[in-house]
Protein backbone atom coordinates (compact mmCIF):
# COMPACT_ATOMS: atom_id res chain seq x y z
CA UNK A 1 0.00 0.00 0.00
CA UNK A 2 0.90 3.33 -0.61
CA UNK A 3 1.60 6.35 1.59
CA UNK A 4 -1.91 8.07 -0.04
CA UNK A 5 -3.63 5.00 0.61
CA UNK A 6 -2.36 4.43 3.62
CA UNK A 7 -3.01 8.21 4.74
CA UNK A 8 -6.36 7.01 3.51
CA UNK A 9 -6.38 9.02 0.38
CA UNK A 10 -7.29 7.35 -3.18
CA UNK A 11 -4.53 7.05 -5.30
CA UNK A 12 -4.78 9.35 -8.47
CA UNK A 13 -6.03 8.25 -11.32
CA UNK A 14 -4.33 7.38 -14.66
CA UNK A 15 -6.63 9.67 -16.83
CA UNK A 16 -4.87 12.91 -13.89
CA UNK A 17 -1.81 11.17 -14.62
CA UNK A 18 -1.84 11.49 -18.62
CA UNK A 19 -3.33 14.77 -18.34
CA UNK A 20 -1.20 16.89 -15.96
CA UNK A 21 1.57 17.05 -17.88
CA UNK A 22 0.02 18.31 -21.25
CA UNK A 23 -2.11 20.66 -18.20
CA UNK A 24 1.39 21.83 -17.43
CA UNK A 25 2.41 22.92 -20.67
CA UNK A 26 -0.80 24.44 -22.05
CA UNK A 27 -0.96 27.02 -18.96
CA UNK A 28 2.73 27.66 -19.43
CA UNK A 29 2.53 28.53 -23.12
CA UNK A 30 -0.93 30.45 -22.31
CA UNK A 31 0.73 31.98 -19.66
CA UNK A 32 3.38 33.15 -21.91
CA UNK A 33 1.25 34.48 -24.76
CA UNK A 34 -0.42 36.42 -22.51
CA UNK A 35 2.51 38.15 -20.63
CA UNK A 36 4.15 38.36 -24.28
CA UNK A 37 0.97 40.55 -25.62
CA UNK A 38 1.28 42.26 -22.46
CA UNK A 39 4.73 43.37 -22.79
CA UNK A 40 3.98 44.31 -26.59
CA UNK A 41 1.43 46.53 -25.76
CA UNK A 42 3.11 48.07 -23.39
CA UNK A 43 6.07 48.54 -25.67
CA UNK A 44 3.26 50.20 -28.14
CA UNK A 45 2.25 52.50 -25.95
CA UNK A 46 5.61 53.57 -24.74
CA UNK A 47 6.58 54.16 -28.66
CA UNK A 48 3.93 56.38 -29.41
CA UNK A 49 4.62 58.65 -26.50
CA UNK A 50 7.95 59.33 -27.24
CA UNK A 51 7.99 59.44 -31.01
CA UNK A 52 4.43 61.19 -30.95
CA UNK A 53 2.89 58.75 -32.92
CA UNK A 54 -0.42 60.31 -34.54
CA UNK A 55 -3.52 58.23 -33.53
CA UNK A 56 -4.34 57.67 -37.49
CA UNK A 57 -1.05 56.22 -38.34
CA UNK A 58 -1.07 53.99 -34.99
CA UNK A 59 -3.55 53.59 -32.73
CA UNK A 60 -2.73 53.20 -28.53
CA UNK A 61 -3.59 49.87 -27.01
CA UNK A 62 -6.37 51.15 -25.51
CA UNK A 63 -7.61 52.14 -28.73
CA UNK A 64 -7.16 48.54 -30.08
CA UNK A 65 -8.66 47.27 -27.20
CA UNK A 66 -11.59 49.11 -27.65
CA UNK A 67 -11.73 47.78 -30.78
CA UNK A 68 -11.69 44.14 -30.11
CA UNK A 69 -14.66 45.02 -27.30
CA UNK A 70 -16.96 46.58 -29.77
CA UNK A 71 -16.22 43.80 -32.51
CA UNK A 72 -16.46 41.08 -30.81
CA UNK A 73 -19.29 39.76 -31.96
CA UNK A 74 -18.14 39.47 -35.86
CA UNK A 75 -14.19 38.90 -34.51
CA UNK A 76 -15.75 35.45 -32.45
CA UNK A 77 -17.32 34.49 -35.68
CA UNK A 78 -14.60 35.17 -37.98
CA UNK A 79 -11.99 33.96 -35.83
CA UNK A 80 -14.23 30.46 -35.48
CA UNK A 81 -14.53 30.61 -39.75
CA UNK A 82 -10.89 30.26 -39.85
CA UNK A 83 -10.62 27.70 -37.13
CA UNK A 84 -13.06 25.64 -38.42
CA UNK A 85 -11.05 25.60 -42.15
CA UNK A 86 -8.08 25.35 -41.07
CA UNK A 87 -8.85 21.98 -39.26
CA UNK A 88 -10.95 20.82 -41.73
CA UNK A 89 -7.65 21.79 -44.28
CA UNK A 90 -5.31 20.30 -42.00
CA UNK A 91 -7.30 17.12 -41.65
CA UNK A 92 -7.90 16.86 -45.63
CA UNK A 93 -3.89 17.05 -45.49
CA UNK A 94 -3.38 14.28 -42.95
CA UNK A 95 -5.32 11.84 -44.72
CA UNK A 96 -3.34 12.83 -48.21
CA UNK A 97 -0.63 12.44 -46.67
CA UNK A 98 -0.78 9.38 -44.81
CA UNK A 99 -2.31 7.40 -48.44
CA UNK A 100 0.90 9.32 -50.06
CA UNK A 101 3.61 8.38 -47.86
CA UNK A 102 2.03 4.64 -47.34
CA UNK A 103 2.04 4.46 -51.38
CA UNK A 104 5.48 5.73 -51.67
CA UNK A 105 6.51 3.37 -49.40
CA UNK A 106 5.03 0.28 -51.23
CA UNK A 107 6.20 1.52 -54.35
CA UNK A 108 9.30 3.11 -54.59
CA UNK A 109 8.85 3.37 -58.96
CA UNK A 110 6.12 5.54 -57.67
CA UNK A 111 7.71 7.88 -55.47
CA UNK A 112 10.40 8.24 -58.00
CA UNK A 113 8.27 9.47 -60.91
CA UNK A 114 5.45 11.96 -58.15
CA UNK A 115 8.21 13.19 -56.04
CA UNK A 116 9.95 15.76 -58.55
CA UNK A 117 6.13 16.38 -59.19
CA UNK A 118 5.36 17.76 -55.82
CA UNK A 119 8.63 19.29 -55.21
CA UNK A 120 7.79 21.02 -58.31
CA UNK A 121 4.08 21.52 -57.11
CA UNK A 122 5.83 22.94 -53.49
CA UNK A 123 7.75 25.58 -55.54
CA UNK A 124 4.73 27.07 -57.35
CA UNK A 125 3.35 30.45 -55.53
CA UNK A 126 0.08 30.47 -54.34
CA UNK A 127 -1.31 33.80 -55.60
CA UNK A 128 -0.38 31.60 -59.39
CA UNK A 129 -3.01 29.24 -58.35
CA UNK A 130 -5.25 30.83 -56.25
CA UNK A 131 -7.48 32.09 -58.97
CA UNK A 132 -8.00 28.85 -59.89
CA UNK A 133 -8.86 27.25 -56.93
CA UNK A 134 -11.47 30.02 -56.49
CA UNK A 135 -13.30 29.46 -59.70
CA UNK A 136 -13.56 25.65 -59.01
CA UNK A 137 -14.58 25.68 -55.64
CA UNK A 138 -16.07 29.38 -54.84
CA UNK A 139 -15.22 31.86 -52.46
CA UNK A 140 -16.52 30.32 -49.42
CA UNK A 141 -15.23 27.65 -47.49
CA UNK A 142 -13.92 25.12 -49.65
CA UNK A 143 -11.67 27.43 -50.51
CA UNK A 144 -10.09 27.96 -47.68
CA UNK A 145 -9.81 24.82 -46.71
CA UNK A 146 -8.25 23.90 -50.21
CA UNK A 147 -4.96 26.23 -49.84
CA UNK A 148 -4.63 25.26 -46.51
CA UNK A 149 -4.04 21.37 -47.44
CA UNK A 150 -1.98 22.18 -50.30
CA UNK A 151 0.27 24.55 -48.27
CA UNK A 152 0.54 21.62 -45.52
CA UNK A 153 0.76 18.40 -47.22
CA UNK A 154 3.94 18.31 -48.41
CA UNK A 155 5.61 18.75 -45.19
CA UNK A 156 3.14 16.25 -43.45
CA UNK A 157 3.45 13.69 -46.23
CA UNK A 158 7.58 14.01 -46.20
CA UNK A 159 7.19 13.62 -41.90
CA UNK A 160 4.75 10.40 -41.77
CA UNK A 161 6.75 8.89 -44.52
CA UNK A 162 9.77 9.22 -42.64
CA UNK A 163 8.12 7.27 -39.75
CA UNK A 164 6.70 4.42 -41.51
CA UNK A 165 10.18 3.57 -42.84
CA UNK A 166 11.32 4.29 -39.34
CA UNK A 167 11.34 0.44 -37.94
CA UNK A 168 14.17 -1.47 -37.99
CA UNK A 169 14.85 -4.27 -40.47
CA UNK A 170 14.64 -7.03 -36.90
CA UNK A 171 11.38 -5.53 -36.61
CA UNK A 172 10.24 -5.94 -40.17
CA UNK A 173 11.61 -9.60 -40.26
CA UNK A 174 9.60 -10.47 -37.43
CA UNK A 175 7.01 -9.58 -38.89
CA UNK A 176 7.37 -11.35 -41.99
CA UNK A 177 8.41 -14.15 -40.13
CA UNK A 178 5.02 -13.94 -38.46
CA UNK A 179 3.16 -14.31 -41.76
CA UNK A 180 1.90 -10.65 -41.91
CA UNK A 181 1.52 -9.16 -45.73
CA UNK A 182 2.70 -5.76 -46.47
CA UNK A 183 -1.13 -4.08 -44.90
CA UNK A 184 -0.69 -6.01 -41.77
CA UNK A 185 3.04 -4.60 -41.38
CA UNK A 186 1.78 -1.03 -42.21
CA UNK A 187 -1.43 -1.56 -39.81
CA UNK A 188 0.37 -3.22 -36.76
CA UNK A 189 3.93 -1.37 -36.90
CA UNK A 190 4.68 1.09 -39.64
CA UNK A 191 1.52 3.34 -38.51
CA UNK A 192 2.30 3.65 -34.81
CA UNK A 193 5.80 4.09 -35.55
CA UNK A 194 4.56 6.78 -37.78
CA UNK A 195 2.44 8.82 -35.16
CA UNK A 196 5.12 11.01 -33.53
CA UNK A 197 6.43 11.83 -36.96
CA UNK A 198 2.68 12.76 -38.07
CA UNK A 199 3.11 14.97 -34.82
CA UNK A 200 6.23 16.54 -36.32
CA UNK A 201 4.44 17.50 -39.23
CA UNK A 202 1.47 18.71 -37.58
CA UNK A 203 3.22 20.68 -35.60
CA UNK A 204 5.32 22.51 -38.10
CA UNK A 205 2.20 22.75 -40.56
CA UNK A 206 0.51 24.17 -37.82
CA UNK A 207 2.83 27.26 -37.08
CA UNK A 208 1.47 28.71 -40.25
CA UNK A 209 -1.79 27.01 -41.03
CA UNK A 210 -4.26 29.33 -39.72
CA UNK A 211 -2.12 32.14 -41.64
CA UNK A 212 -2.26 30.02 -45.07
CA UNK A 213 -6.42 29.87 -44.10
CA UNK A 214 -6.27 33.99 -43.61
CA UNK A 215 -4.23 34.29 -46.62
CA UNK A 216 -7.06 32.47 -48.93
CA UNK A 217 -9.48 34.68 -47.29
CA UNK A 218 -6.91 37.82 -48.60
CA UNK A 219 -8.06 36.19 -52.10
CA UNK A 220 -11.28 34.99 -52.02
CA UNK A 221 -13.04 37.52 -49.62
CA UNK A 222 -14.56 34.43 -47.55
CA UNK A 223 -15.69 35.51 -44.31
CA UNK A 224 -12.97 35.14 -42.00
CA UNK A 225 -10.13 37.06 -40.13
CA UNK A 226 -8.30 37.61 -43.28
CA UNK A 227 -11.08 39.28 -44.65
CA UNK A 228 -12.36 41.28 -41.82
CA UNK A 229 -8.39 42.43 -41.86
CA UNK A 230 -8.33 43.74 -45.66
CA UNK A 231 -11.86 45.48 -44.96
CA UNK A 232 -10.69 47.23 -41.66
CA UNK A 233 -7.35 48.30 -43.88
CA UNK A 234 -9.60 49.37 -46.70
CA UNK A 235 -12.15 51.45 -44.36
CA UNK A 236 -8.60 53.05 -42.19
CA UNK A 237 -10.21 51.06 -39.42
CA UNK A 238 -6.87 50.73 -38.25
CA UNK A 239 -7.44 50.11 -34.55
CA UNK A 240 -10.08 47.45 -35.59
CA UNK A 241 -7.21 46.01 -38.22
CA UNK A 242 -4.41 45.40 -35.24
CA UNK A 243 -6.91 43.97 -33.01
CA UNK A 244 -7.76 41.46 -35.75
CA UNK A 245 -4.23 40.87 -36.21
CA UNK A 246 -3.30 40.33 -32.76
CA UNK A 247 -6.75 38.12 -32.24
CA UNK A 248 -4.78 35.89 -35.57
CA UNK A 249 -1.53 35.81 -34.39
CA UNK A 250 -2.61 34.36 -31.05
CA UNK A 251 -5.05 31.77 -32.79
CA UNK A 252 -2.22 30.70 -34.55
CA UNK A 253 0.15 30.69 -31.25
CA UNK A 254 -2.68 28.44 -29.38
CA UNK A 255 -2.90 26.38 -32.29
CA UNK A 256 0.12 25.19 -32.68
CA UNK A 257 -0.18 24.96 -28.92
CA UNK A 258 -3.08 22.71 -29.28
CA UNK A 259 -0.71 20.18 -31.76
CA UNK A 260 1.88 20.31 -28.87
CA UNK A 261 -0.70 19.26 -26.05
CA UNK A 262 -2.21 16.61 -27.82
CA UNK A 263 1.14 14.82 -29.05
CA UNK A 264 1.92 15.25 -25.17
CA UNK A 265 -1.26 13.40 -24.03
CA UNK A 266 -0.72 10.67 -27.23
CA UNK A 267 2.69 9.85 -26.32
CA UNK A 268 1.99 9.42 -22.89
CA UNK A 269 -1.14 6.76 -23.57
CA UNK A 270 0.97 5.09 -25.73
CA UNK A 271 3.97 4.79 -23.22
Amino acid sequence: MTAAVQAGHPPPSASRLVLSAPLRLLLRRTGGLALVLALALALLQAAITLFAIPPYLMPGPAAILAALADNAGSIAHGTCFTILCTLAGLAVSSVISLAGAALFVALAPVRQAFMPLLLVLRTVPLIAVAPLLIELLGRGAGNSIAIVAFLTFFQIMLAVEKGLRAPTTSRLELMLVCGAGFWQTLWLLRLPSALPFLFTGLRIAASSAILCAMFAEFLSGAPGLGEQIIDAFSTQDFARMWALVIVGTSVSYLFLTATMVIEKITAREDG
